[in-house]
């Protein structure tokens, strides 16, 4: 999905399947933003479009990319592509005026983006669902890895709680997950800080360690959630995590444990 500052790009398809966009030059400022949601790989020839007609007038574009695209795939690895590389490469050449990212994965995806800033709104979004909650000196934010906790651990939560794990490298498997830092006072509640949510296997390995530690109630604050975590058991009734916060930058499907909060874009550009 593309909005052009602030209105939706419309677009159709002719019958073999290429596409059209339709009533597009109305939407055109002297400064303009694009708000750039991937949800399949023709949004990236959608964007192409886009940004090809804007040069026409040339006329300045920022672009806030909600999820960076192949954004995993940050490294190379021996006999696969190393995808992200040649995303960000199509993106550079584009010329966008500023790049936007909405909690990148990694620090990779910045390194790879020309003209790129990175935007962290969990950590705007994490004192105001902390008040909410009644959180006390004994309760815990929780940094699931390393990942997460080289992200966010300069934040100030001084008391926080980080877990290691492994996985096999064969299957991506979780294989071990321990707590490393940090302790859980009996009662305490926590909040697990992170990115992005798949299915949740390592949410809910860390949420069941939590849980046996002594937690009362345990939340999940992602930027990113996939519309696997439904199919998943991070959200079973059964599931010792209570709720999760989340955007829209991937999924909006309605849920009982899920709680979406808006990214306000005006805070950031």
């Amino acid at each position: 999905m593309i909005l052009l500052n602030k209105k939706p790009i419309v677009t159709e398809q002719f019958p073999n399947g290429e596409t059209k966009v339709k009533d597009f030059d109305n939407l055109i400022s002297a400064d303009n933003l694009i708000q750039f949601t991937y949800q399949e790989d023709g949004d990236l020839i959608k964007l192409l479009f886009v940004k090809k007609r804007l040069d026409e007038d040339r006329v300045k574009c920022r672009l806030i990319i909600s999820y960076m695209p192949y954004s995993r795939m940050d490294r190379k690895i021996e006999g696969d592509l190393f995808t992200l590389r040649y995303v960000s490469e199509f993106i550079n050449s584009l010329k966008f005026d500023k790049v936007y990212v909405i909690e990148p994965h990694s620090a990779k995806t910045i390194e790879l983006l020309g003209n790129s800033e990175a935007i962290y709104p969990a950590l705007d979004w994490l004192p105001q669902v902390m008040q909410r909650l009644g959180f006390s000196e004994q309760d815990r934010v929780v940094f699931p890895d390393k990942g997460a906790a080289a992200r966010y651990e300069g934040a100030g939560y001084e008391d926080c709680c980080v877990f290691d794990k492994t996985r096999n490298p064969q299957t991506g498997r979780i294989e071990n997950m321990f707590l490393k830092k940090g302790d859980v006072p009996e009662g305490a509640k926590c909040i697990i800080v992170d990115d992005l949510c798949s299915a949740g296997g390592t949410f809910l390995g860390a949420a069941q360690i939590l849980k046996e530690m002594g937690a009362s109630q345990i939340y999940l604050l992602v930027t990113h959630c996939e519309r696997r975590v439904l199919s998943g058991k991070l959200l079973n009734e059964d599931s010792p995590l209570e709720k999760i916060f989340t955007s829209t930058s991937m999924m909006n499907e309605v849920h009982p444990k899920i709680e979406y909060i808006t990214i306000n874009i005006e805070d950031y550009v």
